[in-house]
């Protein structure tokens, strides 16, 4: 390194799990970085030299063996763009944030409008040494889905939060209404693509609808984090989440209104000051509405009943 040279800052940093057949680095890096939203992301930065295969720049097309370690460093070159969408900022100081985000747009990803890129016009910037180019989301949700995303400031903060992830010691709760009549609590183990998936629900409170027939307002913990993982599980057991076009049926999907699924509650540890933090937003307004809706249909067409 010469004098003039900043030390790229690392962004991620993941061992690759034991695993059968041949898997190249591009699809690790996919799978692994929560930064990374596709292969041909992961593909661009194998080329520009942002992803270390064992501390070394390496092809995407290169085969990884278990064990192995990656490293995604931050991309130097031109900022992106920024995207002006206002976002609540739910918590915000120089090392990380947690915004709000409107479902319909991805959390990150090449095109313009994203979460991401929309970071900046909401976000003071960092006075940390270690401050990041760009702030970076530490996780995903579904493009249909809103709720509270993690952002990191710092080169020390996203490495801790994401150390966070991996050990499985962030807490998220999700508000959602399903299809039917479901009641207590329970879990789900169904696998995912052949992988592990665990989740949790609890009924908050059934509600008549005159589309059909039920609705359940629910809380889910997803103890696993597989892409997709409430939807499928909820559809698993035949209470598909409204609104939701790939695992509902047409009946279930209202013109407007989108996915009824939202991130409401974050529990982790401050990846700095180690301070417990405990974070929640209201579930949307469309929730109640919703609600109330189908109640008066239900009671114009038969004997009124209340909410159990």
């Amino acid at each position: 390194m010469t004098e003039t040279e900043v030390p790229r800052i690392v962004l991620e940093r993941v061992r690759v799990p034991a695993h059968e057949g041949r898997i190249r680095l591009e699809q690790w890096s996919t799978d692994l970085f929560q930064g990374l939203a596709s292969r041909a992301a992961a593909r661009k930065a194998c080329k520009r030299g942002d992803i270390l295969l064992n501390g070394e720049t390496a092809s995407g097309s290169v085969f990884v063996e278990a064990g192995a370690d990656l490293t995604r460093l931050e991309p130097t070159g031109k900022l992106p763009k920024v995207f002006p969408m206002a976002l609540e900022v739910v918590f915000e100081d120089a090392h990380m944030a947690v915004v709000n985000k409107p479902p319909g747009y991805r959390v990150n990803g090449n095109l313009h409008r994203t979460l991401e890129h929309a970071l900046p016009h909401n976000l003071a910037p960092s006075d940390q040494p270690d401050a990041l180019r760009q702030f970076r989301p530490v996780h995903r949700l579904d493009r249909p889905t809103g709720g509270m995303v993690i952002c990191a400031k710092t080169g020390r903060a996203l490495m801790a939060l994401g150390q966070q992830f991996e050990n499985r010691q962030i807490q998220k709760k999700y508000r959602a209404i399903c299809v039917g009549k479901l009641d207590g609590s329970g879990e789900v183990h169904e696998p995912i693509e052949e992988r592990l998936a665990h989740s949790s629900y609890a009924v908050v409170c059934s509600t008549r609808s005159l589309r059909t027939k039920w609705v359940t307002t629910i809380d889910l913990w997803p103890r696993t984090g597989r892409t997709h993982q409430l939807r499928l599980h909820m559809a698993h057991l035949g209470y598909p989440i409204l609104g939701d076009t790939l695992y509902g049926t047409p009946g279930e999907i209202l013109v407007g209104k989108g996915l009824f699924l939202w991130a409401t509650t974050l529990m982790f540890t401050h990846p700095i000051s180690g301070e417990a933090l405990s974070l929640e937003v209201p579930e949307p307004g469309k929730f109640e509405s919703f609600r109330k809706r189908e109640i008066r249909r239900w009671n114009k067409y038969n004997e009124p009943v209340k909410p159990v």
